[in-house]
């Protein structure tokens, strides 16, 4: 299994996964979309039917603590700040910044919590594809009509403990997503927490489509209660990355320091260690 753990590390990493997010099996099994009698047999070291496909979508699944380090940045802090402040107040909250500064891997990082559900949305998505991307998030095997759908998610978390749904890439929905998503949260205001993270123009397109008396905009962009912007990288955070990754001097980091966007940063210290190496 090239690039993947040894079997019994994927097979604690079920355990500690559902252990954490505080689920099931079978709720596990319905998110990655694999048989519950997969997980039985991976449960009882009974292995020799498991392809490596399918080790893979597990393991793809829940080895997401298996990631490397995450830099806690400002950036970071105020992601997980703002998850928190949308759970705890039941608010809708939006957060917002350019690709590249971290906020999918900070979203990422805390839908590892319980009772919390991260779905992106997919510019190729349909309405009812969002829908039951996000029921399988839930560890849901449920079909129906759009309806139906809201109102099963809808039911769930009004059931559960302060639960917490991050939608992601929300610059990307659609007029129609909009005004579907708009129903969810009515249904969900009294007991669940939203946080849309999303590129600026996002909440530019929000307030443009209010201004147009656009059909849901103004009405949408009203229950969003708190909005928060990322800032990008500072200088001494630059610094300390740049150290982090073995570079010390202080020429590079100076060369390295417009790069306020982490993506931006990585790709430079990548780019920087790869001509180190050709030179040696």
């Amino acid at each position: 299994m090239t690039n993947l753990p040894e079997k019994n590390e994927i097979k604690q990493a079920i355990n500690a996964y559902c252990e954490k997010k505080g689920i099931s099996k079978n709720e596990l099994a319905n998110k990655i979309e694999v048989s519950g009698a997969t997980l039985s047999k991976i449960e009882a070291d009974n292995w020799e039917s498991i392809n490596e496909k399918l080790w893979r979508k597990i393991w793809l699944c829940v080895g997401n603590d298996a990631t490397p380090d995450i830099f806690t940045t400002n950036d970071f802090s105020a992601s997980i700040n703002a998850c928190e402040i949308a759970r705890k107040n039941r608010f809708m909250v939006g957060l917002i910044g350019d690709t590249g500064m971290g906020k999918t891997t900070a979203l990422n990082h805390h839908a590892m919590q319980k009772n919390t559900f991260y779905v992106a949305y997919d510019k190729t998505m349909k309405p009812k594809q969002f829908f039951i991307s996000l029921l399988r998030e839930m560890g849901i095997a449920f079909d129906g009509s759009i309806n139906e759908m809201v109102n099963r998610i809808a039911d769930e978390l009004n059931a559960l403990n302060s639960p917490l749904l991050i939608i992601d890439e929300v610059g990307k929905i659609t007029h129609t997503m909009i005004l579907y998503l708009h129903v969810l949260r009515d249904k969900t205001n009294r007991n669940c927490g939203i946080l849309l993270g999303g590129m600026p123009y996002f909440k530019t397109n929000l307030i443009k489509g209010s201004n147009k008396e656009k059909e849901g905009y103004a009405e949408f962009l009203r229950r969003i209660n708190v909005w928060h912007t990322l800032k990008g990288l500072s200088r001494k955070e630059i610094d300390i990355i740049c150290k982090d990754y073995g570079i010390t001097d202080a020429e590079t980091i100076k060369e390295m320091m417009p790069n306020r966007r982490f993506g931006d940063l990585y790709n430079a210290i990548l780019l920087h260690q790869l001509e180190i190496k050709e030179q040696l």
